[in-house]
């Protein structure tokens, strides 16, 4: 190297400043939080206000999510910029989640089963199945996750530590975690297949039952869409809560040390 080489200011500072991961993870959750919501928040509008005429609620909800999923994630990075704690990082990642979920959940499902024009029984029917279901698979994505946590080597393998902190890179522990919770979660793939394959059909059912089958039956193929999916996002909502929210936490206060995402 020639002896008058000088480094460029940029790379010393880009070297000697850690990258911000919680901006990062802000960055990608952002578009998401934001269309998702908002196209069922016009949906909502031409179908229910506009076409159905049955209420102006669901556009209004929805432009309430939309406002709240997209700003939350800014929010929270105001609060802890530069700090790249894993739970921070995790909590604005499952706002992202929860913003594709509520499109899936509770635009498409749950707002066909209140404000389509169905018959009361349908109604009820879908609505306490609907909810049922959901309650179910985050019970069993509940237990299989903390089985998982509790019983293999993931808090070994994935958290590094030294003496100032523990760290935890996203893309291998989530590998990891598929690999251990695969081969070792005491619920198999009938499960999945159950959860995805009873909300289509009684929905198929209670759509044969009813006798509207007009306006809305763009809504009713969302609806019978949405609930698999859904369910697969509840799933996903709720490993990222209790590996990349609540672990690191209780990890942080066991040791003493805080834990961050490692580039």
């Amino acid at each position: 190297m020639p002896t008058n080489y000088h480094p460029n200011i940029a790379d010393v500072w880009r070297n000697a400043v850690p990258k911000d991961l919680i901006w990062e993870m802000t960055e990608k959750v952002a578009p998401m939080s934001l269309l998702l919501p908002l196209l069922g928040a016009g949906i909502s509008y031409a179908a229910y206000a506009d076409d159905l005429s049955v209420s102006g609620w669901p556009w209004k909800i929805g432009l309430l999510m939309t406002f709240a999923c997209f700003v939350a994630p800014f929010v929270i990075y105001m609060m802890y910029r530069r700090r790249n704690l894993l739970w921070v990082c995790g909590l604005v990642q499952s706002i992202g989640v929860f913003a594709v979920y509520f499109f899936f959940g509770i635009f498409a499902y749950i707002f066909y089963f209140m404000f389509a024009p169905l018959p009361l029984q349908v109604r009820w029917a879908g609505l306490l199945g609907g909810i049922a279901l959901t309650v179910y698979w985050v019970a069993i994505s509940r237990r299989s996750v903390l089985h998982t946590i509790k019983t293999t080597s993931l808090v070994e393998q994935a958290f590094d530590g030294n003496t100032s902190n523990l760290r935890y890179r996203i893309q291998p522990g989530v590998m990891l975690f598929e690999q251990l919770g695969k081969e070792r979660s005491p619920f198999s793939k009938i499960y999945y297949w159950i959860a995805l394959g009873i909300a289509p059909f009684y929905l198929i059912l209670s759509r044969l039952l009813s006798s509207n089958f007009g306006a809305n039956g763009v809504l009713f193929a969302l609806a019978v869409l949405g609930m698999p999916v859904s369910l697969w996002f509840v799933g996903l909502l709720v490993r990222i809560y209790l590996l990349i929210v609540s672990l690191p936490r209780q990890l942080g206060k066991q040791h003493r040390k805080p834990v961050l995402v490692a580039e």
